[in-house]
């Protein structure tokens, strides 16, 4: 199976079609296999948002063929702005499924263009357009103004906003009405290129498409098995057709698992008025679906009336915790909006809820004032202050601008011990899911190749369900070994993490559907193999980036504070049970204990040793 690559190159205006290496599917599969494509191309050091940066748009093999849950995503790879590490990062949508259906399998960007422009992909062939009418546009003005531009038909663009074109550090890349590539930063890569969009055109009938299936028959049976499961899980059956992701936020606050004013707890006292029940009753207006996904988990949502009037996809599970409990905010229309400011304007929200929740612990505890914040009272609960600062990060001004650098670099600027507030791994802000509550995945989270990451490994499923215990340290690494392994394996496909976790896919499983697909037998060791190279391979890249084991750490005020409330109470994981977790991890990857580097050994086993640039 060959794959068909668009290489545009913006400084010189150039593009041309490449396919990649004989070999590259059996070694990587496609998805997060094109990390060796940034690896092997990239010079160690590079700066994030200069012309040398790369920025790949790549499919997966199962990527508009119908499978549910494998249909309808795409990811986005690149050195990240924010960590000046590796950086993978998905989205649903149509968008990949397009990309397909219009002739390619990836795009890699280089360069930097000398006036915005956008790409569009359509019928086997691309075309850099002028973009300069659409520079300063909001996301949903630009989705609407260049699909005007191309044909509206069969269309589906990825653009950043605002935020992108400001570079701030964790802007992302939206897609098809709230599908965002959203961790890391890659739409401010988009931004520092004068890339606005990429459009792409295509339908499955398509004969430039290039989803082909080499065994039908066997294809469909794997197909009609993974619906029978997803209707017979609860999970895919009932909460998220009904509630979507904010079905969770009960289940996360009875556990005490969830970030709450910038993590002081891990309770909120008003969580169910911004529960996924209590939109339900009061804005959730339609459900939708990525390509393929039979599960309908999207929820678009409508404040009708009022300053706080908008329609906004979610919001989701994770923007709810970081821009409603983890700023102190459970009024549910001003968080709906915030949403939405994040969405229009192209922000990460779990960055953008962190960032805003490290200010306000700043602004109560005396270390800023109104100097600072130019007037603007960032204290928790105040969503006025939340949505004026919203505006202030994607313009970079003030104050804002500062905290557009994220958590990590905003602290070092501010100094006065604010540092210890920052809460980030790697310079990655913590999503939702508290580490002081589940301990297995905290441990994910502190190795995860791009930061602080709650998909890394679906070691958090075992942590919640008791079938490990959440507070023990025990079997953990072991866990997160085998889950993350298996994690890479699957994100080479591109996997619907709902789909693949709930339905409980096992290994076996998945090497058969992409056996059934590309018509190269993987076994289910060989399809585990692939997400061991890659658990190697980012990790190398981040190693010539300067990362070692003390960055595989948690916050330190998340190793030492506990939470007062709730179930998490008196909880903790400390730097020295963490430590443990480390060197067992370590001594079952294969890794130098005292750096966290690969050994040679595990390197050559892999193929790994002789690779460019490792």
């Amino acid at each position: 199976m060959e794959l068909r690559v668009l290489r545009v190159n913006l400084s010189k205006g150039m593009l041309r079609d490449e396919v990649l290496p004989k070999g590259f599917v059996e070694n990587f599969i496609g998805g997060k296999g094109f990390a060796w494509l940034l690896a092997k191309e990239l010079k160690p050091n590079v700066d994030p948002l200069s012309p040398e940066n790369k920025i790949i748009f790549a499919s997966g093999p199962l990527t508009g063929s119908g499978a549910p849950g494998f249909s309808g995503r795409h990811v986005v790879i690149t050195k990240s702005p924010l960590t000046n590490i590796f950086l993978d990062t998905y989205a649903g949508g149509f968008w990949g499924a397009r990309l397909r259906f219009a002739g390619y399998d990836a795009i890699v960007i280089e360069g930097k263009s000398e006036k915005p422009v956008y790409l569009w992909i359509h019928d086997g062939v691309a075309e850099i357009k002028d973009a300069q009418d659409i520079w300063g546009k909001t996301v949903s003005e630009t989705d609407r103004l260049v699909k005007k531009d191309v044909g509206e038909k069969d269309t589906s663009v990825a653009s950043i906003g605002i935020a992108g074109e400001n570079m701030v550090r964790f802007a992302c890349i939206a897609n098809d009405g709230g599908r965002e590539a959203g961790r890391g930063g890659a739409g401010a890569v988009m931004g520092s290129k004068l890339l606005k969009a990429i459009a792409v055109t295509g339908k499955p009938s398509d004969k430039v498409s290039r989803v082909t299936i080499a065994n039908r028959e066997k294809f469909e049976e794997a197909c009609n098995e993974l619906r029978d499961l997803l209707a017979k899980n609860p999970l895919t059956s009932i909460l998220l057709p009904s509630l979507g992701t904010p079905g969770f936020v009960n289940v996360a606050n009875a556990l005490g698992g969830w970030r709450v004013r910038n993590a002081r707890e891990g309770v909120f006292e008003r969580a169910e008025e911004i529960s996924g029940e209590t939109m339900k009753g009061k804005i959730f207006v339609r459900s939708t679906a990525c390509y393929g996904c039979p599960i309908g988990c999207r929820k678009i949502s409508q404040v009708k009336e009022g300053p706080y009037a908008c329609t906004v996809e979610g919001p989701e599970f994770e923007s709810i915790c970081l821009l409603g409990a983890n700023c102190g905010i459970g009024d549910l229309e001003p968080l709906a909006y915030a949403a939405y400011l994040c969405d229009e304007l192209g922000m990460d929200t779990i960055s953008t809820g962190a960032v805003i929740g490290f200010a306000m612990e700043l602004y109560e505890r005396g270390i800023i004032s109104k100097t600072e914040t130019e007037g603007l009272e960032l204290k928790f609960g105040n969503y006025g202050a939340l949505i004026e600062m919203i505006r202030r990060i994607a313009g970079k001004r003030g104050f804002g601008s500062i905290l557009a650098e994220g958590v990590k670099r905003a602290s070092q600027k501010i100094g006065r011990g604010s540092e210890y507030y920052a809460d980030h791994i790697k310079g990655l802000e913590l999503p939702a899911w508290e580490p002081r509550a589940f301990w297995g995945h905290a441990l994910s989270m502190c190795l995860s190749d791009r930061g602080a990451c709650h998909t890394h490994s679906p070691v958090l499923d075992l942590d919640m369900s008791g079938k490990l215990d959440r507070f023990s340290i025990e079997g953990k690494p072991e866990a997160v070994k085998q889950g993350e392994e298996f994690t890479a394996a699957k994100d080479t496909l591109i996997h619907c993490l709902f789909v693949s976790q709930f339905a409980q896919l096992s290994a076996s499983f998945c090497a058969m559907l992409v056996s059934s697909a590309v018509g190269i037998e993987f076994s289910e060791k060989s399809f585990l193999l692939v997400g061991e190279r890659l658990i190697n391979l980012t990790r190398m890249f981040n190693v010539r980036e300067g990362v070692t084991r003390r960055d595989d750490y948690l916050p330190k005020r998340l190793m030492e504070q506990v939470h007062t409330i709730g179930p998490t109470s008196g909880k903790v994981l400390s730097e020295e049970l963490l430590d443990k977790m480390l060197d067992r991890y370590y001594e079952l990857r294969g890794w130098d204990v005292k750096t966290g580097v690969p050994l040679k050994d595990k390197l050559r086993a892999l193929g790994l040793l002789e690779s460019d640039n490792l």
